[in-house]
């Protein structure tokens, strides 16, 4: 199933909505003895929230999809991400609020997005048909940038991602996403 940006916020709205309304109901009915077990409760209700919104702790999923390829040596090199294939087009999501410091073509990944986060950690994207932002645009954790395609080295529609928390070195982004609350 594919999700567009808008679909995406509207169950962000409904998952914290019920999370809300869950939280309001259960606090004017539990005795205040208990309510010690409700931070625990509405701990597992944010990681369901989590999983199936693809977002959390202020960061999201960068698309959906089969992951086809994980962190690591690959073919003789170190591939430096991950990739989530989906049909061309498919969203892709910035993973945190930051800063589009790249947008457009780059070797081997055909055309990249580049986003400096407020933390001064790097995320990069690659191999998109369809880029959506500009150098210098804001964007939030969340935000549609991009559509998923197969430009540059590539052998069929997917999103190659990479996170540098330092800025520099790539670590591999399913142990940092999960680390996040989000799981690939």
């Amino acid at each position: 199933m594919l999700y567009t940006g808008r679909n995406l916020q509207r169950r962000r709205r409904l998952a914290l909505a019920a999370l809300v309304a869950g939280a309001a109901v259960t606090a004017s009915v539990t005795p205040a003895h208990a309510q010690s077990n409700f931070a625990a409760l509405s701990s597992g209700v944010t990681n369901t929230i989590a999983q199936a919104t693809g977002y959390a702790n202020g960061v999201a999923l960068p698309a959906n999809g089969t992951l086809t390829s994980g962190f690591g040596a690959r073919w003789g090199t170190n591939h430096n991400g991950i990739d989530i294939a989906n049909a061309v087009g498919t969203p892709i999501y910035a993973v945190m609020d930051g800063t589009v410091i790249s947008s457009g073509p780059a070797s081997g990944y055909g055309q990249w997005i580049r986003i400096q986060h407020d933390d001064g950690s790097i995320s990069i994207y690659g191999h998109m048909e369809y880029l959506y932002v500009s150098v210098g645009e804001r964007v939030s954790a969340g935000q549609e940038i991009a559509g998923m395609g197969s430009r540059g080295f590539s052998t069929g529609s997917h999103l190659h991602f990479e996170i540098h928390p330092d800025g520099v070195t790539p670590v591999d982004p399913q142990t940092w996403l999960a680390n996040h609350g989000i799981y690939v």
